[in-house]
């Protein structure tokens, strides 16, 4: 079983950033998805495969 503090140590860099951004847009999808100069949808498939991973 995973401790719920190392959840995040097994994330890749990329994700962490992403989490990282994320936090940083208040998770406002929308403000995330134009900082990455992607699509609503992409972001909201992105963020949802990332809590898969958790």
């Amino acid at each position: 079983m995973i401790d719920h503090r190392d959840w995040i140590d097994l994330l890749e860099d990329e994700d962490v950033a992403f989490l990282k951004r994320f936090v940083l847009a208040s998770g406002s999808l929308k403000e995330l998805a134009e900082a990455y100069g992607l699509s609503y949808p992409t972001v909201r498939l992105r963020l949802d495969r990332l809590i898969a991973k958790t």
